[in-house]
């Protein structure tokens, strides 16, 4: 096992759950209760209560007693589906058998919509009562599971000052050939290898959509942002990888061709990862890219991905159904994702999407208190990244440089802020998500139509540079390669 690093305040800090910024806040958002019904339980619910037709009247009077026990602010579909659909699911649900497989009983209507409607949120008025309620409702027949939703927080780090816009091309390092880098640079002269005719979809709390280096317009498509100075330098350095203008000042994106729209977590008051997720599935088309920039605690209080929860692993999965690429970020836990413990949950499925861990830059050193420390091997996994056989490609985990922050150059307004130390699984993200844009934007030019995600994520981990081992982390503790555009481009 690698040894924990100490990381200095400015920098970032180690905690019990993994690695996180010290520069946001946990907003004042309450916790509720997801629950997961049985898909043969013909069982709807309303704004306050369940609901079942005369013959499964007792599956819905046991979780209105349940209910009954606490002050219910809110119920909802977790989905955002309308009431009809929610009831339309009884007389899907009636037909099916116990533990029912979706691709065999499609045609009794076991679609998307209907997976979907059996998830429903209940929001408690007191927060603390949804940890003992998603307990009672665990016990009930009607459900397949209860859990209280995740409470997500950005995958990286950061902080600085200083005043002047400069050209920041010559320090992303990411952007150059491999081994070091995933060579967008020498794709770019390809028709529509800079991501043209792509959109990409970031998803967490907030974003300064007004920084000088970001293209004018980006849409927020749906959610509330977050109104926190760490959540904004976070969404930030997420665009600036990506989508960031090619000029003579501050960062060049790697997929700069593409377009760019947000969707906040944060949905009817409550995180709703899920919720996002979908609301981007309706706006974006085949081809498109969904990021997902969150983690959050697992059941061993370390950070995990997010799709270990199952309305969020069915959301991805619904997305790249639709032939959007899913990317993301397996979280820095210092988790290994195959364990027993994980077992049947969506750290060990395949819910479609590509997720990231987090390697060793080239400068595979970091300052702390002025004093410079090894981190390890370029492109093993850093020591905080979480890992697994789900756990697809990797990039760089330390000293990106991007938008935010303001270690780089600061200045009087967020609007001039860059900075050089964006890390964690949060960095290594935008930059695989960039070149999934870039090989769309190809396929499209090429080939008159985008691959599928399957393809796209075949083609990353079958051409990118190889994962290293170094002390105390070994090739078994699998992040996958670092994607290698040059070679991905002549599979497209």
């Amino acid at each position: 096992m690698a040894k924990k690093k100490k990381i200095a305040s400015g920098t970032g800090r180690q905690t019990k759950a993994g690695f996180v910024s010290t520069e946001f806040d946990a907003p004042d958002i309450p916790d509720y209760v997801v629950v997961e019904l049985r898909y043969e339980s013909p069982v709807a619910f309303s704004t306050s209560r369940f609901a079942a037709p005369a013959a499964a009247a007792t599956q819905a009077d046991s979780l209105n007693k349940v209910l009954a026990k606490y002050g219910i602010r809110s119920m909802r579909s977790q989905f955002g589906l309308p009431l009809s659909a929610v009831r339309r699911r009884i007389e899907v649900a009636a037909t099916l058998p116990k533990e029912p497989e979706p691709k065999k009983f499609a045609k009794k209507g076991m679609d998307t919509e209907f997976i979907q409607s059996g998830f429903v949120q209940v929001v408690p008025k007191k927060g603390t009562d949804a940890r003992k309620m998603a307990r009672e409702l665990n016990q009930k027949g009607a459900v397949w599971k209860a859990y209280v939703a995740p409470r997500p927080v950005p995958a990286a780090v950061l902080n600085g000052s200083q005043v002047g816009s400069r050209n920041f091309e010559p320090s992303q390092g990411y952007l150059h050939s491999a081994p070091n880098g995933i060579g967008a640079m020498e794709v770019w002269p390809l028709a529509g290898a800079k991501g043209a005719g792509i959109t990409i979809c970031d998803i967490e709390g907030n974003w300064n959509r007004r920084h000088e280096d970001l293209p004018s317009g980006i849409p927020l498509i749906g959610g509330t942002v977050i109104d926190d100075l760490g959540w904004r330098n976070h969404g930030t350095a997420v665009l600036g990888e990506m989508i960031s203008i090619p000029d003579v000042r501050g960062t060049v994106g790697i997929s700069h061709g593409a377009k760019a729209a947000v969707h906040s977590a944060v949905i009817n008051g409550v995180f709703n990862a899920a919720g996002a997720i979908t609301g981007a599935t309706e706006v974006l088309k085949a081809g498109d890219v969904i990021l997902i920039e969150l983690q959050a605690t697992g059941p061993n209080g370390k950070y995990v991905a997010m799709q270990f929860w199952p309305d969020i692993f069915t959301a991805i999965a619904a997305a790249t159904a639709k032939g959007i690429t899913v990317v993301e970020a397996a979280g820095n836990g210092d988790e290994n994702f195959d364990l027993a413990i994980f077992n049947g949950t969506g750290l060990q499925k395949d819910s479609g999407a590509v997720v990231v861990g987090a390697g060793i830059p080239p400068t595979n050193h970091f300052d702390v208190d002025s004093a410079y420390a090894s981190i390890g091997v370029p492109r093993s996994r850093i020591w905080f990244s979480n890992y697994g056989r789900i756990v697809n490609v990797q990039a760089w985990g330390w000293h990106v440089t991007t938008l935010g922050y303001g270690d780089a150059q600061g200045g009087s307004t967020e609007n001039t802020w860059y900075t050089l130390r964006f890390s964690g699984t949060s960095s290594a993200s935008p930059i695989v998500t960039g070149a999934v844009a870039c090989l769309q934007g190809r396929a499209k030019s090429k080939n008159g139509g985008p691959m599928t995600p399957a393809k796209v994520r075949n083609i990353l981990m079958a051409t990118g540079t190889p994962q290293e081992a170094g002390p105390g982390v070994p090739l078994t503790q699998h992040i996958g390669p670092q994607p290698n555009l040059p070679k991905a481009m002549a599979q497209v």
